[in-house]
């Protein structure tokens, strides 16, 4: 599906600040995408994470944008009591292909912009695409929010795409198994990183879905939200990304697990895409399905 199917009304130009590449790269803005919105396919991913009262696809999105609810399309699936995972490659094969994405399309994700587990929606998603072989595929900064900022139109059109057959051409292997995690998670040569908060970590808190609080021995604690500007899904600036980073190996294999996958994507893709750390990789199980099984262990408290 491209954006060249509609047509839309010519509107002013806004640079954001931040760090938006201007070649369409993993993160775009606003200006970007008004510059090219007629030949991209825009993904509007939002979900109630993060919306506020009287927002909605219905209530009003970016022209010509596509909608596929984070929580509710598809992009997610359960299995075995597990919640979160990444659904099979035909499954996803048909999702896309009734959103009208082609393999050669670029695609513009779209989330609220409200918050940093809002921007995580977007970030799974694309590494979703990623692992799936796409290769253009690029998440809007600040979301929607930056876009009504800048001053740009919503519409209330709902926007039925033309399907087309989407074929995945797996060549990434970005996701890690279980299996995986539990023969490398006391190894030295391996990074295991917990993207939740400190009291998650700690096992102060844990989510509805975990069977046990705390974490994966020997993990390293990144909470995804300190990327974000205080309040909001806007990323901070590449330098200061980079020192929060610091923690995180340049040499080993990093396994990026956190819940249910999705803290987890954000800090991958931070990582991955926007410093270019080397292979990263998402445990998309997580604590929920780490948790459930009574043989593996759990750490809580305070790092010694």
């Amino acid at each position: 599906m491209s954006l060249r199917k509609f047509t839309l009304a010519a509107v002013a130009t806004v640079l954001l600040p931040g760090f938006a590449m201007a070649d369409g790269g993993p993160l775009v803005s606003v200006d970007w995408l008004v510059k090219n919105q007629n030949s991209v396919d825009i993904i509007d991913v939002r979900s109630k994470i993060g919306l506020q009262e009287g927002q909605g696809y219905a209530q009003g999105h970016i022209p010509g944008a596509v909608q596929a609810d984070y929580l509710t399309a598809g992009w997610r699936t359960s299995r075995d009591g597990v919640v979160g995972l990444l659904p099979s490659k035909g499954e996803l094969e048909a999702l896309l292909s009734k959103l009208g994405v082609a393999n050669d399309d670029h695609v513009v994700l779209v989330s609220s912009g409200n918050n940093a587990t809002d921007f995580g929606s977007s970030a799974r998603i694309y590494w979703t695409l990623k692992q799936l072989g796409h290769k253009k595929m690029s998440i809007l900064e600040g979301g929607q929010k930056a876009w009504v900022a800048a001053g740009q139109p919503l519409s209330t059109k709902q926007v039925a795409a033309a399907p087309t057959t989407y074929k995945a051409n797996v060549t990434a292997n970005l996701v890690v198994p279980l299996a995986e995690v539990k023969a490398n998670y006391r190894s030295s040569d391996v990074q295991v990183l917990d993207g939740r908060p400190d009291k998650q970590y700690i096992g102060e808190a844990k989510h509805p879905k975990a069977a046990r609080a705390g974490r994966i021995p020997q993990s390293t604690n990144l909470d995804n939200h300190k990327f974000f500007s205080d309040g909001s899904a806007n990323l901070l600036n590449k330098a200061a990304l980079t020192k929060i980073a610091s923690v995180v190996s340049d040499d080993k294999p990093v396994i990026s697990y956190c819940n249910t996958g999705h803290w987890a994507s954000t800090n991958w893709f931070v990582l991955s895409e926007v410093l270019g750390k080397k292979n990263v990789r998402v445990y998309d199980g997580s604590m929920v399905e780490w948790s459930a099984k009574p043989d593996l262990p759990v750490a809580v408290g305070k790092d010694s």
